[in-house]
């Protein structure tokens, strides 16, 4: 049973939006690390991320403990490999597990290389720079041809730019998504544009 002062203070405020929150693009999960027997709770999570595991969505596994990342992100074939444990063991796992000496809860993410490419498109078109967010976003749609978030973003450029034909394709794209918050937006902007 973990201990239920600690299990409070890692868990998120809204455990049932935990993995789906507004500006959430990771798939999450929790896992509970007991310092007795950690071989079965690195199995425990490698199971969860094989069962979620979609091939080529994913590219790496992020660890947070307390909402800050313990150790660099983990590149999925590594993981898949097995080679996880003795990274667990020998780094900063093992630093938290040793310094709290109880169970406690870790956040877990699976991240894909395209959700670092459109938020650096998002932060450029932020600043003005409009050509370098489009190939921003054009580069994370070969990363992965139906990333909603690329596919809305862009769909936004292109609407701002006079480019409506090709805005609308891409909000049309984005739209097919009823999980992500950007393709519930795609869809209210069809709706504005009068092409839902």
């Amino acid at each position: 049973m973990p201990d239920q002062d600690n299990a409070q203070d890692t868990q998120p405020e809204d455990e049932r939006d935990f993995g789906r929150g507004a500006q959430d693009f990771f798939k999450r999960f929790k896992v509970e690390i007991d310092p007795d027997s950690i071989d079965d709770s690195l199995r425990e999570m490698g199971t969860r991320i094989r069962g979620l595991y979609d091939q080529g969505r994913y590219t790496k596994v992020r660890v947070s403990y307390r909402g800050k990342q313990i150790g660099p992100d983990i590149p999925m074939a590594v993981f898949l490999a097995g080679e996880v444990a003795s990274f667990w063991w020998a780094g900063p796992m093992r630093a938290v597990l040793l310094n709290l000496g109880i169970r406690t809860f870790i956040e877990v993410e699976l991240v894909h290389e395209a959700d670092g490419v459109v938020r650096q498109g998002v932060d450029l078109y932020m600043e003005g720079e409009v050509d370098a967010a489009e190939e921003r976003y054009r580069m994370a749609l070969k990363m992965r041809p139906s990333d909603t978030a690329a596919l809305y973003n862009l769909g936004v450029l292109l609407r701002v730019t006079g480019r409506k034909d090709e805005s609308l394709d891409c909000f049309r794209r984005a739209a097919t998504d009823e999980e992500h918050p950007d393709g519930a937006r795609a869809r209210e902007t069809l709706g504005r544009m009068g092409e839902a």
